[in-house]
């Protein structure tokens, strides 16, 4: 299709046809646009945890993306597999891994109540109003079950070579389009949050190093939980892989709302890497790496397409 537009043999109308029906198109590059967003995250949290010699929190956010791209590669290989209970079984714990991973990684929203029986909003934060916490929540969390479907294409290309549409054409006109525009709206709301998190840790930071806050000092300017917005610090950028891990011991483990469930699974999670050599480490690291790309292989050799 392309050799033939590009040597003026077809129109590039007639070249779509032969280039849609493509098996490269289909069983490369398609799956390699959609993967690649996640596969670069995951090999940034990877270079994070060798930076910092910890496992924690940055393999446990490569998980995220992880569970994120097996999902979707699955769904795009086999797009009939929305209506398997085991790929339905895992798009729903991956997509709550991600809303835990929100909540208690990437925003802090929650902590605990002071006699340690539950859990209540944050008492630091910049937004007056509480509803606007509550309903940032409330979106993110039904609108990352659409994140799946904006990644598989509306066409895929079945095991004997035609094109099969993956959707009905009424959700192709409407809801898809509709379900992108969600999407852009989902992450800036949950921008917003992200940003206010991280302007604390980094103002409580700034306070902690100057020395600048005492218990009789704190001026006009601070809010109601002694949180100065005026104090003079500066903000800095964000680090790729959140800010999650500052102020903890490195390589400490803290899961929120889960650790009595999986406290007993985490223990190498809770080492630190820094007794390891750099060979040992580039080799546990190179690991996950291969379990990310070779499951991708797995689930084209699923399909038969390889």
């Amino acid at each position: 299709g392309l050799q033939g537009w590009w040597t003026a043999s077809y129109s590039i109308d007639e070249a779509a046809g032969p280039v849609e029906r493509s098996w490269i198109v289909h069983t490369v590059i398609l799956p390699a646009c959609v993967v690649s967003p996640l596969w670069w995250r995951f090999l940034q949290n990877l270079r994070q945890s060798y930076d910092s010699k910890a496992r924690w929190p940055y393999l446990g956010n490569a998980l995220k993306y992880f569970l994120a791209a097996e999902v979707a590669l699955f769904g795009l290989f086999e797009p009939d597999a929305k209506q398997n209970v085991l790929w339905i079984g895992c798009f729903v714990c991956a997509t709550l891994y991600q809303i835990w991973w929100d909540v208690f990684q990437d925003w802090a929203l929650l902590e605990k109540t002071d006699d340690g029986s539950g859990y209540r909003l944050r008492s630091t934060r910049l937004y007056s109003r509480k509803s606007m916490y509550y309903g940032i929540f409330a979106a993110n969390f039904l609108l990352r079950f659409c994140w799946t479907m904006t990644l598989i294409p509306r066409r895929y290309l079945s095991q004997s070579g035609m094109l099969r549409d993956a959707y009905s054409s009424d959700f192709q006109t409407f809801i898809g389009p509709a379900l992108a525009s969600a999407e852009i709206i989902r992450r800036s709301l949950w921008g917003l949050i992200r940003v206010e998190w991280e302007a604390i840790k980094t103002s409580r930071e700034y306070v902690a190093t100057k020395g600048s806050i005492s218990g009789g000092d704190r001026g006009e300017n601070s809010d109601d939980n002694g949180f100065d917005l005026d104090d003079g610090g500066k903000l800095e950028p964000m680090q790729i892989g959140s800010g999650y891990g500052r102020g903890r011991r490195r390589g400490g483990l803290s899961l929120p709302g889960l650790d009595p469930i999986l406290e007993p699974y985490f223990g190498m999670a809770r080492r630190e890497m820094s007794s390891m050599t750099e060979l040992q480490i580039l080799g546990e690291l190179c690991l996950y790496a291969t379990a990310f790309t070779s499951l991708g292989i797995f689930a084209a050799a699923h399909r038969h397409v390889l």
